[in-house]
């Protein structure tokens, strides 16, 4: 009989899976009997695979009613008692103070301190509270796991440093789909006569930028024409916002808007494009939250302008597979004047950028990723042959 697998998801009847939950969980269908566990029904049938039994445990919103449904969820497995399970969410982790004996993969995604609204002044009491909910519900919890699986290099040497045992950790990042390498074999048209085909894909809002790009933008195109920009995903309000704003600063020729843009599209929509953009401010959590439109823009070759966090520098080499710049409309604007100036070295950046997104094409992750998923029991990482011992960090 199939191993029987329950992978409990953060997902609700209104917020559609992303890509890289459903890339693992395709991937542990094809070895184990799944069985998803998600708060309401799916709103997107597609998002349906095969051979996949479904539990939809009744919808639940706020942070009072996401620690209800943690204890839903530990109920229907401690009762199912299934071979193995997976939480598939960071925010997920406290589950594992409430459940029995059993072997536990813990995908982790974002930082938990992702979990409380930034606050100018927070108190004394406050910190500690966060503090102490850090430590002991995500932490500790990601310690008892039996396999821990962070997305980036920062969330894994964090975890090593909270005190998880390295042969339980195995970095996997996201994952990137085969059709965005597609995109790789993109033809470089001669700029000297063009503009700079720029693009952004992004759920755009304020902490991503959206007005500092149609400023830079505005400024890079204030003496000659140097670049066009499309953007990818802005919906409602923002839409409207983006339209006003590109009229107000006289760029509306040079911007293109996408609204509800499906993800499969995306790859398609990068085909003639020469660079992508990413905006973040700082914020704390973004110090190891990395998204994967930067993993996309790499697989898909195109070289990366992005904003000088942390993590992005981790990322992207400043002149190597793309342009790292300040967070501001000024130094977005010679960004963009710099590749434009020096546009006879796209070819070289763009090759760059696809060398350097070929690890993160899913193809590539998968096959590692089952082999963990089939090597870990309750006390964890069953080592691979001539692998005892290693202590440096495995990435897949």
């Amino acid at each position: 009989m199939r191993i029987r697998c329950f992978i409990v998801t953060w997902s609700r009847g209104d917020l559609s899976m992303s890509a890289d939950v459903l890339y693992r969980i395709e991937a542990l269908a094809k070895i184990f009997r799944v069985t998803v566990v998600s708060m309401g029904p799916l709103c997107k049938e597609e998002q349906r695979i095969a051979n996949v039994d479904y539990l939809e445990l009744p919808d639940i919103k706020g942070k009072l009613n996401w620690i209800k449904y943690l204890y839903a969820c530990a109920r229907l497995i401690n009762r199912q008692q299934p071979d193995r399970v997976v939480l598939m969410h960071t925010l997920l982790a406290p589950m594992v103070w409430l459940l029995r004996k059993i072997p536990l993969a813990l995908y982790w995604n974002v930082h938990p301190s992702q979990l409380f609204e930034p606050s100018p002044n927070p108190s004394l009491m406050q910190r500690l509270a966060q503090k102490a909910i850090l430590a002991g519900g995500f932490f500790a919890a990601a310690r008892r796991a039996s396999l821990i699986m962070p997305v980036t290099k920062a969330h894994y040497h964090d975890l090593l440093h909270r005190g998880c045992k390295p042969e339980r950790v195995r970095l996997f990042y996201m994952g990137v789909h085969e059709q965005y390498s597609c995109a790789a074999s993109n033809p470089f048209r001669p700029a000297e006569e063009n503009c700079l085909n720029l693009v952004y894909v992004v759920a755009v809002g304020q902490t991503r930028g959206y007005d500092m790009l149609l400023k830079g933008l505005a400024l890079a195109n204030r003496d000659r024409r140097v670049a066009q920009l499309s953007i990818l995903g802005a919906t409602g309000e923002e839409y409207r916002y983006c339209v006003k704003r590109a009229l107000e600063l006289d760029i509306h020729q040079d911007v293109f808007i996408f609204a509800h843009v499906s993800g499969d599209r995306i790859p398609v929509m990068l085909y003639g494009m020469d660079a992508g953009i990413f905006l973040w401010e700082e914020r704390p959590w973004w110090q190891f939250n990395l998204p994967t439109k930067i993993f996309e823009y790499l697989a898909a070759g195109l070289p990366v302008l992005a904003s000088d966090i942390y993590m992005h520098t981790q990322y992207i080499a400043n002149g190597y597979n793309g342009i790292v710049f300040e967070c501001s409309p000024t130094s977005l604007a010679n960004a963009i004047g710099q590749l434009w100036a020096q546009r006879a070295n796209l070819p070289r950046l763009k090759r760059n950028a696809a060398e350097c997104g070929r690890q993160y094409l899913w193809r590539q992750i998968e096959p590692r990723f089952l082999l963990a998923m089939t090597n870990f029991d309750v006390t964890g990482w069953v080592a691979e042959q001539g692998r005892a011992g290693d202590s440096q960090m495995t990435i897949y």
